[in-house]
């Protein structure tokens, strides 16, 4: 399994968050079992689970996977902005009933210069 590594866009931050198809297909596919909905829970860097709903698109050729519930309470509550970085992390935690660790990695001035913080 595949960290999942993606730079926000407008869309991603402002309507929902667009996953990559080729990480879908080898990690999440074959969970969906014909239907269209997944709820996933996740858990971010203060040990919080979050619950997001990925879903896809019924019909055409192409699934299209987005994650719309739960993701703009996520995106408010970390303060995400265009350009940012999600990563999803596979990580299992019994204890917490997951199976993914979700990561944000925010551009941020300390002293005049640009560096990286993870919230």
């Amino acid at each position: 399994m595949a960290n999942l590594r993606k730079t926000l866009s407008e869309t991603d931050v402002e309507v929902r968050f667009s996953v990559p198809s080729k990480w879908f297909r080898e990690n999440l596919y074959s969970r969906f079992e014909g239907e269209n909905k997944l709820d996933l829970p996740v858990k971010d860097l203060s040990g919080e689970v979050q619950y997001f709903g990925f879903s896809v698109r019924t019909k055409g050729k192409h699934f299209k996977p987005v994650i719309s519930k739960g993701w703009r309470k996520f995106v408010h509550a970390k303060g995400l902005k265009p350009g940012n970085t999600i990563i999803f992390v596979r990580e299992n935690d019994t204890e917490m009933g997951t199976e993914y660790k979700v990561e944000v990695i925010k551009e941020i001035k300390l002293f005049g210069r640009d560096i990286q913080g993870r919230v």
